[in-house]
């Protein structure tokens, strides 16, 4: 599987130069967190201004003493009971900690005991789908900057599963996220609501460093073997403090670790577009050459077919996509493009371009299908950004026929969608 060649859609990124982490009192117009951060891939900072109107900001938090306010999350979370999935940061499991579910209420008793104490807390709940749980909550909403969010437009309209990637994740003193970098190499954008977070993030380009000869990578880089990992203290790194209110934009394939200090509570999304849209097709190359390389031993005893097919299950088992999951997101964000392109040159509205709103008829699936069953959809629909949210359209369309033409080019991932997943291949 070869990987995808250079282009010119995209700019030529440079960490070398990078001497640290841009903080901005103010937040950005999108244009200027286009121009400067976004298609350079480099972090950012936007102080408490961007998140103060939040209800989550304003309810969730003790004025005086800006810790969580847990009288109120239990009377607004808890009148059903929820299962939330939690983390057990004493307990390593793999590349990752133990996880587990547990009861919303149970964790906030055992979170408040731990606070009032001021001891340390080794349970992290994490990866919390809030808004699919509480869909009319409203606790916060996507600042402008982060509307171009093709991951929560397609997952939230897809008819085999009801998804997102829009989180909360709440945790006491000590608790943390191990090395890693986010799923897919897509953008995350995390808002703290109190507490402090320190972030140690790595520019790309560094992965060598992180690896031992098995490939295994770094599980805390607070505690990393120097005979395992010989190499690792060479890698550059950056350390922040997010203190509350301030939200972190962190790039696509910067590999990080979160320490909380003090009780905290932050809402995070995981999200990519045109503007990375490169790395994510890097990314799955990347994956999908690691599978196939485990099980080159197969590779003989099985037909062609049966070694694409198994290649790409076993990618989707372990990374969660295959190649039809990259086709739909494209073809789902190039048709609605393609609208905003054509509303935009035909509409006599007197208002000006940029302002005209992405189709309705790309609005919710209202049910989806599971095991040939139709059932209700919980989680909400992410409405697509407006024009002056995005980048031009046109470059928008000549990133993603890119990669069309790219996947269409692929004999082992033409066969598998069309062959497998019944995908017409038509070209534009």
């Amino acid at each position: 599987m070869p990987s995808p060649p250079p282009t010119a859609l995209h700019p030529t990124r440079d960490y070398i130069t990078v001497d640290g982490i841009a903080y901005l009192e103010t937040p950005p117009s999108y244009a200027e967190f286009l121009l400067h951060y976004l298609e350079p891939n480099l972090p950012v900072i936007i102080g408490p201004e961007l998140t103060k109107h939040w209800r989550a900001r304003q309810q969730w938090v003790h004025a005086d003493t800006g810790k969580p306010n847990f009288d109120i999350l239990r009377e607004q979370l808890c009148t059903t009971p929820v299962l939330v999935p939690v983390a057990d940061c004493q307990c390593r499991d793999f590349t990752d900690q133990k996880r587990s579910t547990m009861d919303m209420k149970e964790f906030l008793d055992e979170w408040e005991t731990h606070s009032v104490a001021n001891a340390s807390s080794r349970t992290y709940l994490k990866d919390f789908h809030f808004v699919r749980t509480f869909p009319e909550y409203g606790a916060y909403e996507t600042p402008e900057i982060f509307r171009d969010d093709w991951m929560n437009e397609y997952w939230t309209r897809r008819s085999d599963m009801d998804d997102d990637y829009r989180f909360v994740y709440c945790g006491g003193d000590g608790t943390f996220t191990p090395f890693h970098a986010d799923v897919y190499r897509s953008y995350s954008w995390s808002a703290n609501i109190c507490g402090i977070k320190k972030w140690t993030l790595f520019p790309p380009d560094q992965e060598h460093l992180f690896r031992d000869r098995l490939n295994n990578t770094v599980y805390d880089i607070e505690n990393v073997d120097s005979a395992q990992f010989p190499d690792f203290h060479r890698a550059r790194r950056f350390t922040i403090y997010q203190q509350p209110g301030q939200t972190l934009f962190v790039p696509s394939g910067w590999w990080h670790q979160v320490q909380n200090i003090g009780d905290t509570i932050s809402i995070n999304h995981n999200w990519c577009n045109g503007s990375n849209l490169d790395l994510l097709l890097d990314s799955i190359c990347s994956d999908l050459k690691e599978v196939e390389r485990e099980i080159d031993h197969l590779k003989e005893i099985m037909e062609e077919g049966e070694w694409i097919e198994t290649c790409q299950k076993l990618m989707l088992l372990n990374s969660g996509w295959d190649w039809s999951t990259v086709w739909h997101m494209c073809t789902t964000v190039r048709s609605r493009v393609k609208h905003q392109s054509t509303t935009t040159t035909t509409s006599s509205s007197p208002s000006p371009p940029q302002d005209v709103e992405s189709t309705s008829e790309l609005a919710s699936f209202v049910t989806f299908l599971q095991d040939g069953e139709e059932l209700p959809r919980k989680t909400p629909i992410f409405e697509p950004p407006l024009i002056s949210q995005q980048p031009p359209l046109e470059l928008t369309l000549r990133r993603i026929d890119a990669v069309l033409d790219f996947i269409r080019g692929q004999k082992s991932a033409s066969w598998f969608l069309e062959q497998v997943k019944k995908i017409p291949l038509t070209n534009r």
